[in-house]
């Protein structure tokens, strides 16, 4: 994934306290990375990009990132495909629809 994962600090006295809270702040950049570049890491997703008309379904990987954290500026993986953030027309956290397969162009 594209976003700082933190510091871990092994000087603690021995609780869990402080894993706790470095999971618990990977998991909100993990959020605020999402939310800024419109896509869902780590989840299945129904992806529709700009000019295909089936929708591809999967997890999707952020592959490469070249400086700043623009989203033009790094690719994202599902499968085999890799396409920029722009070119996501349209997303779907599948495990937020249970039992639904229908495709929403709004989601996003």
């Amino acid at each position: 994934m594209d976003f700082d994962q933190g510091e871990f600090d092994l000087s603690g006295n021995g609780s869990d306290e402080g894993y706790r809270k470095w999971l618990g702040d990977l998991d909100a950049n993990k959020r605020a990375f999402e939310s800024r570049h419109g896509v869902v890491i780590g989840r299945r997703v129904r992806v529709r990009l700009v000019g295909e008309r089936e929708p591809m379904e999967g997890l999707i990987y952020v592959v490469a990132q070249k400086g700043s954290a623009s989203a033009s500026r790094f690719r994202l993986r599902m499968g085999k495909r890799e396409f920029l953030p722009p070119e996501i027309e349209s997303i779907v956290r599948l495990d937020d629809i249970p039992g639904d397969d229908s495709w929403s162009k709004d989601a996003r």
